[in-house]
């Protein structure tokens, strides 16, 4: 079968068909030059790769997320979100809107899920373009942002359903100050790096007039004609770039089993980003 690309509605995701996710590397035949040249092309321009009805291993799925990008090993090389696997990590509640690590300096660059087990009632992902939210800001919000940066926090012992704060977080959690408008890594394109999980405050700015602006701005990123939803089913692969797009996600019943394998694309590893991440997760960090 040959490759085929069918964009989603908007500005970002692209349905792909047309690839065995099963087969040693991912690809039928492992692919050709000219298909990984035109998925690398249609990632760098989509954000979101949707691939149904696979199965694949652990191995298989890095193989074949390395052939977009450097894998990264966070603490293994695939990991699972899963409330019904022992060695799986979820968090109770829903999920704000954010792009993982971007309270550091060198954000993941992409994330890849495949469903493997998906709850009856849903348990959906969200996600919004972060390029495109750049170029539609309001003419006198922009002006108001342009050349200023974002603190962004995280404390790993907080919900994930709670903007974090400097005053509700540990002394010693990590933080980084972004500027608003950063350039991406890979395409030089601009993206907001401020999101509602993270972004605490505007440098230089009065906590109030600065979370104000925030607010602001998130009214905009946020608005639900700008929201893409997917729906997980069993076999889903979802392949989607970190730092133009951001997600999250509702709270679901966690008496029902959901788990996703991941696998991340990324130059550093969160030990390397975040100083002391052991005793951070351990929580003896004051």
């Amino acid at each position: 079968m040959a490759l085929e690309l069918n964009s989603f509605p908007g500005s970002f995701g692209t349905e792909v068909d047309g690839i065995d996710l099963s087969s040693d590397h991912g690809l039928s035949s492992q692919g050709t030059l000219a298909e990984m040249e035109a998925l690398r092309e249609e990632f760098d321009s989509r954000h979101l790769l949707l691939f149904r009805g696979g199965s694949m291993t652990g191995e298989q799925q890095v193989a074949f997320v390395a052939r977009f990008g450097p894998v990264l090993a966070e603490r293994n090389l695939w990991s699972y979100v899963s409330n019904s696997r022992s060695d799986g990590i979820i968090r109770e509640g829903g999920l704000l809107f954010h792009s993982d690590f971007a309270f550091t300096p060198f954000p993941v660059l992409g994330i890849s899920l495949h469903c493997l087990e998906a709850p009856e009632s849903g348990a959906p992902t969200r996600f919004i373009d972060v390029e495109q939210s750049a170029r539609a800001l309001p003419t006198d919000l922009r002006a108001a942002l342009e050349g200023r940066s974002v603190l962004n926090v995280y404390d790993f012992h907080l919900p994930d359903d709670t903007p974090m704060r400097v005053e509700n977080i540990r002394r010693n959690s990590p933080r980084c100050e972004r500027p608003i408008f950063g350039i991406h890594p890979r395409t030089g394109t601009e993206v907001i790096t401020a999101n509602e999980l993270h972004s605490d405050s505007i440098v230089g700015m009065s906590t109030i007039e600065g979370r104000a602006l925030l607010r602001d701005l998130f009214d905009v990123m946020y608005d639900a004609s700008n929201v893409v939803e997917h729906q997980w089913v069993v076999g889903d692969l979802l392949l989607w770039d970190n730092i133009s797009l951001q997600h999250g996600r509702p709270a679901f019943d966690l008496a029902e089993s959901r788990t996703l394998q991941r696998v991340t694309l990324g130059e550093y590893t969160p030990a390397e980003l975040v100083e002391g991440l052991d005793e951070l997760l351990k929580g003896s960090a004051d």
